[in-house]
């Protein structure tokens, strides 16, 4: 007799979490631990996040699916970025 597989849903690490929202996996911990998301534990003490319940507070605070519609910077592609001098990275330390 074959069992048919039960619908589980898709849990996700605070790594994960922690890519989609673009934070530290501590922030994600942070959350939990404040109510924002709800937390399961594995029997070896690991947090688990409802893939559904993560994917319902990125819409609700940034009112977009999927972080792939979110630019990367504020400044990206809006000609606001700003540099050290003219022809040099932000952040060199030789261009101080």
């Amino acid at each position: 007799m074959t069992r048919k597989p039960i619908d589980a849903p898709r849990l996700l690490t605070p790594g994960e979490v922690a890519r989609i929202f673009r934070v530290d996996p501590k922030t994600v911990s942070r959350w939990a631990k404040e109510g924002r998301l709800t937390e399961l534990r594995t029997l070896g003490g690991h947090r688990r996040f409802y893939d559904h319940e993560v994917r319902a507070l990125l819409s609700s605070t940034t009112g977009r699916e999927h972080p792939a519609d979110t630019p990367a910077s504020p400044s990206e592609g809006d000609g606001t970025a700003t540099s050290g001098a003219a022809g040099t990275e932000t952040g060199d330390p030789a261009n101080g």
